[in-house]
């Protein structure tokens, strides 16, 4: 039920893109109050695999609503991603003393940007005719 869901962009996909694009700025430049335990070593990386993966998933969903669908649309969506990435990996180090530039996280957001596309281009099926 909730795939389904997800897979009927509508009228208010573009509400659920801006929303998950302003948190995922936001929280990316908050800084720590306290030094993080971790579960397992390099815990943050699986966040910012998934702020990309759904930040993929929301925006080709919305542009998907607005009849801009297939691969030249995707590669635009996970390139907006992964230049958003670098772009906040470089303000944290340039901007915060408590926040720094990492490579991995930027490996990571764009490995989740690109799961991301191919899991929007799965489950978004084509429009017949």
């Amino acid at each position: 039920m909730i795939i389904k869901a997800l897979s009927e962009p509508n009228k208010n996909s573009v509400w659920l893109a801006l929303g998950w694009t302003v948190m995922m700025l936001l929280l990316s430049f908050k800084a720590p109050s306290v030094n993080p335990k971790y579960i397992f070593p390099n815990q943050d990386k699986v966040v910012h695999f998934m702020f990309y993966f759904v930040f993929v998933f929301l925006w080709y969903r919305y542009l998907y609503f607005l009849k801009q669908k297939g691969v030249k649309i995707i590669v635009f969506v996970v390139a907006l991603a992964v230049m958003t990435g670098i772009g906040v990996e470089f303000l944290q180090g340039a901007l915060t003393r408590d926040r720094h530039s990492d490579i991995y996280d930027v490996l990571a957001n764009s490995l989740g940007a690109i799961t991301g596309a191919f899991f929007s281009l799965s489950i978004l099926k084509k429009e017949k005719p």
